[in-house]
């Protein structure tokens, strides 16, 4: 990574796969926090009026992109022109979560704070359909776990020099893991900003109603069922079973049971669910985070 520029400078990248008219109500949160927004465009082709009004506004630009190339392809085009524009660090976003004043400068503040061996650094979720924070993001102060999600992440560029970029391979779900668990694996350890509070969207956060009791499930297409089952395998044969892996097998419980009682398409998610574990399994070894699946 190359450019020079104020040490302390922050670009974000926002990955924007056709956006509804809440994404530029985000990037007007997020363009004082930073020096410059870089919206990437999955969707090329989008007739909406969202990306027209979003190449208004100031210190912000778009890259189109020759389709969707996927998550972990999306935020690394990102990323690179956050660097190459000579800004010393990259906070990255899923276009559904909106960024609270100071929320960027709590990530910086993180980082430097904690000292050498700083890895990747992310906020505390708290859920933009309910407000309700999770009971594991909350907390004070700084605390160290092995995995964070994309939305929020920030990235030093010294760190994406020692660690590289997101392994486009993936394409989408468990890129965050990845990524976290190389830094993790290359001795650097990912910090969890209690003290600064992002609100994210997961999933398509339907609403559905049992017994008198209002909950919501992701209902996730089964495109995205493909590639969490596939990906979810490649990362066990990648990193093995440790902390990130319990962890998820419990959310791995939850998400099933309200996909099999509660969601659409269940015969078409579940079969795309057993041709990602058939994928995962044959998936070629060689390509790992050593390799041609990580672009530096």
């Amino acid at each position: 990574m190359t450019g020079e520029g104020d040490d302390q400078s922050v670009g974000a990248v926002v990955l924007a796969y056709h956006p509804d008219a809440s994404l530029v109500d985000n990037i007007l949160a997020l363009a004082p926090q930073v020096g410059a927004v870089f919206i990437v465009n999955n969707s090329p082709g989008d007739e909406s009026t969202v990306f027209d009004r979003l190449r208004t506004i100031p210190d912000v630009e778009v890259i189109d992109q020759p389709g969707n190339v996927g998550v972990a392809a999306g935020f690394n085009s990102g990323m690179r022109r956050v660097f190459d524009s000579g800004h010393r660090y990259a906070v990255i976003f899923d276009q559904d979560s909106t960024a609270p004043a100071g929320l960027v400068e709590g990530l910086v503040r993180a980082y430097r704070s904690f000292g050498p061996g700083a890895g990747i650094v992310g906020p505390a979720l708290r859920s933009g359909v309910t407000g309700h924070e999770f009971r594991r993001e909350r907390g004070s102060g700084v605390g160290v776990r092995e995995t964070l999600i994309s939305s929020g992440a920030l990235f030093a560029r010294e760190v994406v020099d020692r660690i590289g970029l997101h392994d486009e391979g993936l394409f989408i779900d468990y890129v965050d893991h990845d990524i976290s668990l190389r830094a993790g694996r290359r001795g650097l350890k990912n910090l969890k900003a209690f003290d600064v509070v992002l609100d994210h969207r997961f999933g398509g956060a339907v609403p559905r109603r049992v017994l008198g009791r209002d909950f919501f499930v992701a209902d996730y297409s089964p495109t995205r069922q493909y590639y969490m089952s596939r990906n979810r395998l490649v990362l066990i044969r990648r990193y093995g079973f440790g902390p990130w892996f319990w962890e998820d097998l419990s959310y791995f419980g939850k998400a099933w049971t309200k996909v099999l009682l509660f969601e659409d398409d269940r015969p078409q998610k579940i079969a795309a669910f057993v041709r990602g574990v058939r994928d995962g399994l044959r998936y070629d070894r060689s390509i790992d985070d050593q390799g041609a699946g990580v672009t530096s």
